[in-house]
């Protein structure tokens, strides 16, 4: 049975099918921002991955209410959930999950008497839900090959429906340009390229653009291995203040263990993971941001979100060495490599001035790599590719 809510999707309406790797609940990172921003240009149906039903007390679903359900989540996202078979990762079961999964939406879509424009897939094992209109696109926001263990997949799955689905897609999309190179290198044949489509960031009309500076440096975002500890435990060694503001999800124990020393530290003040609001407020008054990756095949094809956020919020930044650093292709973040050269950068920003003028130049940079520019972008290659096909 079919649990409609009141719905955002409007009927009649082209919808865009977004089909992420992460449920709604989950960090809010690359998947959540895009939907939101192409939910203010077009209606997006946000669809979770299924549920094990052995699974679905744990998760809020009464399986006696039925087999999928819909809620409005933010203003123009509708998420579907449903429920499918226990262990749809092994091959045949996964192909019963994703017909399941394709009936669910085409019932859904039913329902809302709406058609998809796309359908949209960013999701290391998840393939194209069968016989859904609308064109099909694959977004592909990390090296999900290179980071299977740390996700805890298997790499050989990951490889198999990243190339089928590269095979399948037609816009294949990937975050950063070094990503996007590695995709056509190592999965040969597309009739295509595969386009660059950037992480972004929202401007916070809120946000004060004169404030007084404290000597903090902020640290933002998933605490897990793709952090080079050597260079945190490096500023934190040059007696800089750190405030450290997300979740821990490291999988490594000895990754663990350092996480639980640099935690503990008298210079360090470790809030978890906080609303975007909260967020803000505390970006608003550090003195610099770090983004502090180790050199990695997972982190070289990265583009991190924390970098623009930074500069978004009007703070300098401090970053590795990393492709997606290149490409922005600005003076305004500091590339230290290794630890002494890295707590050098940072103690450096903070040394400097507060100026309000240097504030504004970033947060302008920034504004021409929003959200809204990302949605943009997409729906612009999706009529692109529409046209050209109907011509």
């Amino acid at each position: 049975m079919l649990q409609a809510g009141s719905g955002d999707c409007k009927q009649g309406r082209q919808v865009f099918v977004y089909v992420p790797g992460s449920r709604w609940e989950n960090v809010q990172g690359t998947d959540h921002r895009l939907a939101a921003a192409l939910a203010r240009q077009v209606p997006v149906l946000w669809v979770d991955p299924p549920l094990p039903l052995n699974l679905a007390a744990g998760h809020g679903m009464n399986v006696l209410h039925g087999r999928t359900e819909l809620s409005n989540v933010a203003p123009g996202i509708t998420r579907l959930r449903s429920l499918s078979v226990p262990g749809f990762t092994r091959p045949i079961l996964a192909m019963l999950a994703n017909r399941f999964l394709g009936r669910a939406i085409r019932l859904t879509l039913r329902a809302m008497a709406a058609t998809p424009v796309a359908v949209m897939v960013s999701a290391p094992t998840s393939g194209f839900p069968p016989r859904l209109a609308g064109r099909k696109i694959l977004f592909v926001t990390d090296d999900w090959v290179a980071g299977a263990p740390m996700m805890g997949l298997s790499a050989s799955l990951v490889r198999r429906t990243l190339r089928r689905n590269l095979r399948d897609a037609d816009i294949a999309a990937a975050v950063s340009p070094h990503l996007a190179e590695s995709l056509e290198a190592g999965f040969p044949g597309r009739q295509s390229a595969v386009v660059v489509l950037p992480n972004g960031c929202d401007i916070r009309e809120e946000t004060p653009l004169r404030v007084e500076r404290s000597d903090n440096a902020a640290l933002v975002g998933q605490l897990n291995e793709r952090l080079d500890m050597d260079l945190l435990e490096a500023v934190n060694d040059a007696g800089v203040p750190i405030l450290v503001i997300g979740p821990r999800t490291e999988r490594d124990p000895q990754t663990g263990r350092r996480l639980d020393l640099f935690l503990a530290s008298e210079n360090v003040t470790w809030l978890g993971e906080l609303p975007s609001t909260e967020l803000g407020q505390h970006l608003a008054t550090a003195g610099v941001g770090l983004t502090p990756y180790a050199d990695t095949a997972f982190n070289r094809a990265s583009f991190p979100l924390k970098t623009l956020d930074y500069l978004a919020a009007g703070i300098p930044v401090v970053a590795t060495d990393l492709p997606a650093v290149r490409w922005l292709n600005t003076g305004l973040v500091a590339i230290g490599s290794g630890r002494e050269e890295f707590a050098n950068r940072v103690q450096q920003a903070l040394a400097r001035p507060h100026d309000p003028v240097a504030e504004e130049g970033r947060r302008h940079f920034a504004g021409l790599h929003t959200w809204d520019a990302r949605a943009t972008q997409l729906l612009q290659m999706l009529g692109a590719r529409t046209s050209k096909q109907e011509a």
